[in-house]
């Protein structure tokens, strides 16, 4: 609720949070090294006198702006590849890859069907109870092709979200927002994580486990914000341009297997 009370709030906390860590990280590396009040000079003697001019609250609100500057430097955004590296990208996986993009097996499968109504994958045949293994792995690498080039769209495709349903749009922001401060925020600890190992106790390297669950929790909020995207496009929201050639690999003719 209050994400949504301040606008803006989604986009500022991560770059914030992690900022302060860095901040933190910087402090635990050079606070030997700072001089005192009374044995500064130069620079740190003007920081200083600065200090008590601005007094407790000016400090405090130049030292979130610094914090947000470097947050911002080194956030890391969450993207997925982009539609002009897709086709290059794409030359490094052939139908026995294991690539596939990250959205959950739902959106995976509702793509499925959405391509096979479309008639770029033809409908599934008759085989048996073993199937063709080779026709579906075809079949599979057109489907996670066409995924990862509709996702490498989502920088326009947002932007068609908003305009044709804010509700749908809003859950988008708010998955990619929390992915992005989790990822980040992960990331920041092990920076954190290794000076205190270095400058204390390596038993600080537990604090590890902290990074890697929000890490874990950073992915499946970006898998969510995918879903939105490939669910848009499956309900017709939104029509990625990704798919006038899906992904520029010819679905699966009738009756042959992929090669």
């Amino acid at each position: 609720m209050l994400a949504n009370l301040l606008p803006g709030l989604r986009d500022v906390r991560a770059p914030l949070a992690t900022g302060c860590i860095w901040l933190l990280t910087l402090w635990l590396l050079v606070e030997d090294r700072v001089p005192t009040p009374r044995k500064a000079h130069g620079v740190w003697a003007s920081l200083y006198r600065l200090g008590e001019l601005l007094g407790p609250a000016g400090v405090l609100a130049a030292g979130a702006f610094l914090a947000y500057l470097i947050g911002a430097m080194l956030a890391v955004r969450v993207v997925v590849v982009n539609t002009k590296e897709a086709p290059r990208a794409a030359r490094f996986w052939n139908a026995k890859s294991a690539f596939t993009p990250r959205v959950s097996r739902l959106a995976h499968d509702d793509l499925v069907g959405f391509l096979r109504d479309q008639g770029r994958v033809p409908p599934k045949p008759e085989t048996g109870p073993g199937g063709d293994p080779e026709r579906e792995r075809g079949e599979r690498l057109v489907v996670n092709l066409a995924a990862r080039d509709i996702l490498g769209e989502t920088r326009q495709l947002r932007t068609k979200l908003l305009i044709a349903n804010y509700d749908l749009f809003n859950e988008y922001d708010r998955a990619v927002g929390e992915a992005e401060f989790r990822k980040n925020v992960a990331y920041a600890l092990v920076g954190l994580t290794a000076a205190l190992s270095w400058l204390q106790s390596p038993w600080w390297a537990l604090l590890l486990i902290v990074s890697a669950r929000l890490y874990i929790a950073g992915v499946g909020s970006e898998r969510a914000a995918n879903d939105v995207i490939v669910q848009a496009v499956v309900a017709e929201l939104i029509t990625p341009l990704a798919l006038t050639g899906a992904a520029g690999v010819p679905a699966v003719p009738e009756g042959r297997s992929a090669r």
